[in-house]
């Protein structure tokens, strides 16, 4: 396994407002610092987008690039074409700049934001069966057009969208093609919607193509879900930790993990904002989520 991290431990996000933004040459001399070996790419037009200038940029700090991550709007059809053009680009943009895998996410809307975290499990706020025909379709068709790029795909569950509970996740997964949609398990995002990340590496083992770690504060995130609070505000109130400083069973989901044979990217994210969440601590942070991937696994 490879062990990378991401702009968003930094507090770079592509939705606006988010919070204090760093220049990413510090970003990435963090990330170097901190003894890791890749980065994904971050909001749009965060790194260069220019693949001589990137490389220089990843070389200069021997990082490599991870992938990068694509929300689209599976629940609405009316936008297949803007979805299908959108990720395509960015499967060609990987594929200019040196690889790495197509992170697929569900983009979510007003109604799923306000249920972030307490999704009924009798499936009445998730999509209907047409709904799901029409996302595991475009969910393909995407999958298929990165690997005429050479880009493998992998789709990752997201809080606040159409695919977060472990019902949606089952279904996804099901109605998709194996051999081109595998899963990017995000631990953070699987334990905010209600699942277990460790079973889920256990059972879907030869989906995982790519994995997001971060770790959950269950005390911060059960006073979320009981006060309505939306996922971008939890985040604020630091529902995140370093790795081995939350509640999920990271240990469990790695050794799960190696048990299986698993040998790509492990990205290590604490979503934060700065400016916002309460002593977030960026390089400080990711060198304790280092330490304990070298504990647990020793990569």
């Amino acid at each position: 396994m490879k062990v990378a991290t991401a702009p968003i431990s930094w507090g770079a996000c592509e939705i606006p407002g988010w919070g204090e933004v760093l220049p990413y040459a510090r970003v990435l001399d963090e990330m170097a610092a901190a003894g890791y070996s890749g980065t994904e790419l971050g909001p749009p037009d965060y790194l260069p987008r220019d693949a001589a200038a990137l490389a220089r940029e990843l070389g200069a700090r021997g990082l490599a690039l991870a992938g990068s991550f694509c929300p689209v709007p599976l629940h609405d059809p009316e936008r297949r074409v803007d979805s299908v053009r959108v990720a395509a680009a960015t499967a060609r943009l990987l594929a200019e700049l040196g690889g790495g895998t197509l992170v697929l996410a569900a983009e979510g809307d007003d109604r799923r934001a306000a249920i972030a975290g307490r999704v009924p499990a009798d499936g009445s706020a998730s999509l209907d069966e047409r709904g799901w025909e029409y996302a595991c379709s475009l969910v393909d068709r995407i999958a298929r057009n990165a690997r005429e790029h050479g880009i493998a795909t992998a789709f990752h569950p997201h809080a606040a969208s159409y695919v977060e509970a472990p019902h949606e996740i089952e279904r996804l997964l099901a109605g998709t093609d194996r051999g081109m949609v595998g899963l990017c398990l995000d631990t953070g995002h699987v334990g905010y919607g209600g699942g277990d990340p460790a079973q889920l590496a256990r059972e879907h083992s030869a989906r995982v193509r790519h994995v997001h770690l971060k770790d959950l504060r269950r005390t911060v995130h059960r006073d979320a879900v009981a006060r309505g609070i939306d996922f971008r505000d939890a985040v604020g109130l630091g529902v995140f930790a370093p790795l081995g400083e939350g509640d999920l069973d990271l240990a469990g989901t790695l050794t799960a993990l190696r048990d299986a044979g698993y040998a790509g990217w492990l990205v290590v994210e604490q979503d934060v904002r700065l400016g916002i969440t309460p002593g977030s601590a960026p390089l400080a942070d990711a060198l304790r989520s280092r330490e304990f991937i070298r504990r647990t696994i020793g990569v």
